[in-house]
């Protein structure tokens, strides 16, 4: 490389970018990156924190733009170039990162941490494993490398192995984000191994190592409320106001949207697959668009907080610009373009906040998971989840059940208001008992033939990222092992089935 060296130092319009980020004003903290980075093109630090900001809202090409930067100013340095790998793989870029980081030589220790993450993304866990081991032959009691190890052995089905490793893990660390995922690991080995009452001891240590961190009472109290917003907005909405909406955008929208919702834990990643094997389909798995920037942005347009009201009353032309928002973000994030196929956005978190969706996009079609209740909320409790005011709720059997009532709950009232044939719901079980015939009948649902590559979807998940805490179970063969989990811990569910029954009745379980 020829030129000024690259720097990495902090600087003041670098850190006031950073302030206006963590404020969540989104729309001042990316025009400050831009402003940070081109008054130090050399700064490799501004460059990437601008490229990562750019990637959060889904402005990929930008963000590509000053990843390259960034390579050309500094790739010839280690640290740099993990950086820049690592930054691939938070745009959606998975592919670039890897190979970038096979191509170094030497690799130091952090590019083999990050490659043994992103080889686990895609189900490539013989790989993974290998540059875990390499990092740990200069560090072997490292206690992120062996929860690492851990991880991978469990998923690779080496029980032993995989549970002393974590516990090696615990025993050198109790880092509370360490300590509750190796928690979280030895209770699936012993759920795996049928020792039910272990399984439930180990997540319940998992759950408290959570539950004393500074933040949980805060998402707790935004649950709370969350949930108070969902019960109204599902309460307000009718078949009316759809209508209503419908007939504000008279022109038929050429765009084919679809949404796959249901509570976490009801298959939505294995229909997910099936469905994004389908020509005529491409799918989105679990995009933060929705939620985090275009639902507040159209609360914003109309005039208040999350409500009915608010979404009533935002400007067609405001809609009308989120739309499009939401479908060229989509699209960066697949990298390619939807190309007049149905895109399918698969987000078990979006079934309480239908309504915004169908605002933008009232033509739409609803693909509804279900699965049996006790079994949902049985998987959700029995497993940690990145901690978000949702999640925070799945801490204990009774507040999860709370929280499966008020999303499932909306979605009986939701289910009322569409027109039946705007929307399918397919059962977890069924589509295990007949993949085929319940795939051809939700693809008919949306207006689409059968095709035979959706009998191959398997085979597509190689080296495909899959952004889920299913990743591991929906790459192997379907089976019915899952099915009436619940009767496992049958004495801890127990006391919360009166808020389930009703749902175990109303999707046919009882």
């Amino acid at each position: 490389m020829t030129g000024a060296a690259a720097e990495t130092a902090d600087f003041p319009e670098l850190a006031a970018a950073r302030a206006l980020w963590s404020a969540d004003r989104r729309d001042a903290a990316l025009a400050a990156f831009a402003a940070a980075a081109g008054a130090r093109p050399r700064n490799v630090k501004a460059l990437l924190e601008a490229a990562r900001a750019h990637g959060a809202c889904f402005e990929i090409a930008r963000a590509e733009r000053l990843l390259e930067q960034a390579q050309a100013v500094g790739g010839g340095d280690p640290r740099v170039a993990t950086a820049i790998a690592a930054s691939y793989g938070r745009i959606f870029r998975e592919r670039r990162a890897i190979a970038l980081l096979e191509a170094m030589a030497p690799r130091p220790p952090a590019a083999r941490a990050e490659l043994a993450a992103l080889y686990e993304r895609i189900g490539r866990l013989d790989a993974a494993l290998d540059e875990i081991e390499a990092c740990r032959a200069a560090a072997p009691d490292a206690p992120e490398l062996l929860l690492a190890l851990g991880r991978v052995l469990r998923r690779k089905g080496d029980a032993r192995p995989a549970a002393a490793a974590l516990r090696r893990a615990l025993a050198l660390s109790s880092a509370p984000p360490l300590a509750a995922e190796a928690w979280s690991e030895l209770s699936y080995l012993h759920d795996a191994a049928g020792e039910f009452d272990a399984a439930a001891a180990a997540i319940d240590r998992a759950h408290a190592v959570i539950r004393a961190g500074p933040d949980i009472a805060r998402l707790l109290a935004q649950a709370a409320a969350n949930n108070r917003a969902v019960e109204r907005l599902s309460q307000a909405f009718g078949r009316e106001r759809l209508a209503a909406w419908r007939a504000r955008s008279p022109e038929r929208r050429s765009e084919a949207v679809g949404h796959l919702i249901g509570f976490p834990r009801s298959g939505t990643t294995l229909l997910e697959q099936r469905l994004d094997a389908h020509p005529g389909v491409v799918a989105s798995p679990e995009r933060p668009l929705y939620l985090r920037d275009l639902l507040p942005a159209l609360c914003r347009a109309g005039g208040g907080p999350l409500s009915l009201a608010s979404l009533d009353a935002a400007p067609e032309a405001a809609v009308a610009a989120l739309r499009a928002r939401y479908l060229s973000g989509m699209a960066a994030a697949l990298g390619e373009d939807l190309g007049g196929r149905l895109h399918i956005d698969k987000n078990p978190n979006h079934t309480g906040l239908l309504p915004g969706l169908l605002r933008l996009f009232p033509e739409s079609r609803v693909v509804t998971a279900l699965r049996d209740p006790r079994d949902v909320v049985t998987s959700c409790v029995m497993r940690t989840f990145r901690v978000t005011e949702f999640s925070a709720m799945l801490l204990d059997w009774g507040s999860a059940a709370a929280l499966y009532a008020v999303e499932m709950g909306a979605w009986l009232r939701y289910r009322a208001a569409l027109d039946p044939a705007q929307l399918v719901e397919t059962r977890y079980e069924d589509g295990l008992d007949d993949f085929a015939g319940e795939t051809r009948r939700t693809l008919a649902a949306l207006g689409l033939p059968w095709d035979d590559a959706v009998l191959g979807y398997r085979e597509r998940l190689a080296d495909k990222a899959v952004n889920s805490p299913t990743q591991t179970e929906v790459r192997r063969p379907p089976h019915r092992g899952a099915v009436g989990r619940w009767r496992n811990h049958e004495a801890r569910l127990a006391p919360h089935m009166d808020v389930l029954r009703p749902f175990v009745e109303a999707f046919g379980y009882d």
